[in-house]
């Protein structure tokens, strides 16, 4: 572990996680989502052409979010796909279905880090504030998620760039949190695998920030120039640097 602290804040109050790269580890791929959807609308009577509509959607959503930074969703997606078809006005319940049907698969597959449980009950044990903030194109995934690892007693709140509406690291997304617990920035840290994301994003509002680096993140090779705080390679690492900065 580097720690690279500032001597200058207050203690620690409250702490940010991301979930992906950071608590949480994929075992399935976009292709694995795509294949369910595609399963999911044939089984219902669509033509094979649905999978390459899905697979052009799925893009889209990805790449209209990084060239606005407005968080489009899946379910704008699954839209377009019906447009593309020439569909009815599909209900709410028709697209959360097929939502559901595209993420079950990267939902069935993911695997916590060791001690990621663990860290968030110490951290509430002793006192601090936890939330998780992700960037993501669906919020009900990321609810699924913290309620099948477990972290559901330990985050409050519970935020995603789907539900939010922007992508990490706008400020406001991170305001939106430690506006709900009455913190300045300089009392919360940022914890995240993505330097663009979230120690920028962390760093850009006064937040301490600490690099995790479990999983390598191909972003990143992008954004070497962005430098946290600190640098933890596993959780209990970053327990360390967190309790420090806490006061012990």
């Amino acid at each position: 572990m580097t720690n690279q602290t500032r001597t200058t804040h207050p203690p620690l109050a409250g702490v940010i996680f991301d979930l992906g790269g950071t608590l949480i580890y994929p075992s399935t791929t976009d292709e694995d989502c795509i294949r369910s959807l595609t399963a999911w609308f044939r089984s219902r009577g669509w033509p094979e052409s649905v999978q390459d509509a899905i697979g052009e959607a799925r893009r889209w959503v990805l790449e209209m979010t990084g060239s606005t930074g407005r968080q489009y969703t899946m379910q704008e997606g699954i839209r377009r796909i019906l447009e593309r078809f020439n569909g009815p006005e599909p209900d709410t319940g028709f697209v959360a279905a097929a939502e559901r049907a595209f993420f079950e698969p990267e939902l069935a597959g993911y695997r916590a880090f060791p001690n990621a449980v663990r860290l968030l009950q110490r951290l509430r044990e002793a006192g601090l504030s936890v939330a998780c903030i992700s960037n993501a194109t669906s919020h009900w995934l990321i609810e699924q998620i913290v309620e099948r690892m477990g972290f559901r007693p330990y985050f409050d709140p519970v935020v995603s760039s789907a539900g939010y509406g922007r992508v990490k690291p706008e400020p406001g997304i991170f305001h939106s949190v430690l506006d709900r617990w009455g913190l300045a920035p300089e009392r919360a840290a940022m914890v995240g695998d993505t330097l663009a994301a979230d120690i920028a994003g962390g760093r850009g509002i006064g937040m301490r920030t600490l690099y995790v680096t479990m999983a390598p993140n191909p972003d990143n090779v992008h954004h070497r120039h962005l430098r946290a705080d600190a640098e933890a390679s596993t959780l209990a690492e970053a327990e360390t640097a967190l309790f420090h900065w806490a006061g012990g």
